[in-house]
């Protein structure tokens, strides 16, 4: 997660302009002058409970100004200089309610990729389903793994970024999400979720988790973490992090040097081909462990998505993006209205009346 640092003081705006070292300094004097960028007085301290929490208006992490021509979008709206597709395509919507319900239909496709995926941790010891899925809190290298996989974001009133389903009443106040400008993944962490005391068998907890196709295993208990270790029918992909190091001992050590490489392997289902560059195994750094965790599990839910889309891999069907079916939306919608009449051909110089007057092409 990105964090705020503090900033210095204001300079005063009385001094001198920032930057300008006066006469009577000395040279070391001149040495040590830094420029500071300007100052933000929005800037405001960390929250005593939560510290920095992600809860920026845009999900992009790349935003940006762009300064766009309104030719542009009247360029792309008229078939001008063409105006026989002009009179064939050009299709006029009846009724004031017509493109506002169709709209409505279409805000309720995403306009990028959204994935959730699980993130479980095994204690030392563990193997029992149950066990691990009322893990409250792991290791302290498994919290700097998820600091690293993503962001912490506010579930309450999220209307940004893509929540995966949680409800924060019953799942939990926060969470890890990742993003980019054309896909989002929420993680649905187990040791995140409150484990109710009425909840014997994790229900709450195995909802979300069980119906994720890819999960991340962070393996402490020192011994081999089996495939079907969490009972669901949806069991695609498994990547399995483990420390680099024997025995258990090592797994609650704070010390930053102790596990610098870590073991990844990935479980797959019967049938399902190989897609990982990873082999038997990978030892990875653990300075590069959350961005390749988090690479592979974005491609290992494409894969699962289209393996149980494909039933298995048997069938040969088509698997749809977002953005494929916003645009498949917009063209039922067009095949919807009908066309207008088709205006009799008038030969002479009257019928290039059509080619002089572009603004009929709208």
């Amino acid at each position: 997660m990105e964090r705020d640092v503090s900033r210095p003081e204001a300079p005063s705006t009385t001094d001198s302009p920032l930057g300008v070292v006066q006469e009577n300094q000395t040279s070391k004097e001149t040495a040590e002058t830094i420029v500071l960028p300007p100052y933000d007085n929005d800037l405001s301290p960390p929250d005593a409970v939560t510290g920095y929490v992600w809860s920026g208006s845009a999900p992009s992490q790349r935003r940006k100004h762009v300064t766009l021509d309104p030719s542009f979008f009247a360029l792309q709206l008229s078939p001008y200089p063409d105006p026989f597709r002009s009179s064939q395509n050009q299709r006029v919507v009846s009724g004031s309610s017509t493109l506002p319900n169709f709209f409505r239909s279409l805000d309720r496709i995403p306009v990028i990729d959204t994935h959730k995926l699980g993130i479980m941790y095994v204690a030392p010891g563990q193997t029992d389903e149950l066990d691990i899925l009322r893990n409250t809190h792991g290791s302290p290298a498994y919290t700097r793994f998820l600091e690293g996989i993503g962001r912490l974001i506010n579930l309450r009133g999220q209307a940004d970024v893509y929540a995966g389903g949680l409800n924060p009443d019953e799942d939990g106040e926060y969470a890890y999400a990742w993003w980019d400008d054309i896909g989002q993944i929420l993680y649905h962490t187990a040791t995140m979720m409150p484990t109710h005391p009425d909840d014997q068998y994790c229900i709450n907890k195995k909802r979300h988790i069980g119906n994720d196709y890819v999960r991340i295993v962070w393996n402490d208990s020192g011994r081999p973490y089996r495939f079907d270790t969490l009972a669901t029918q949806f069991q695609f992909v498994n990547i399995v992090v483990e420390p680099h190091s024997l025995g258990a001992i090592a797994a609650f050590s704070n010390n930053l040097h102790e596990n610098e490489f870590f073991k990844v392997t990935v479980q797959r289902a019967p049938g399902m081909k190989e897609f990982a560059p990873i082999g038997n195994f990978k030892l990875i750094s653990a300075k590069n462990l959350p961005f390749l965790v988090r690479q592979m599990s974005l491609l290992a839910d494409w894969f699962a998505s289209v393996f149980e889309r494909t039933e298995r891999d048997t069938a040969e069907v088509e698997v749809i993006t977002n953005w494929r079916s916003r645009l498949q939306a917009i063209q039922r919608f067009g095949k919807q209205i009908p066309l207008p009449d088709v205006a009799e051909v008038v030969d002479g110089v009257m019928g290039q009346e059509s080619f002089r007057n572009f603004t009929t092409s709208y």
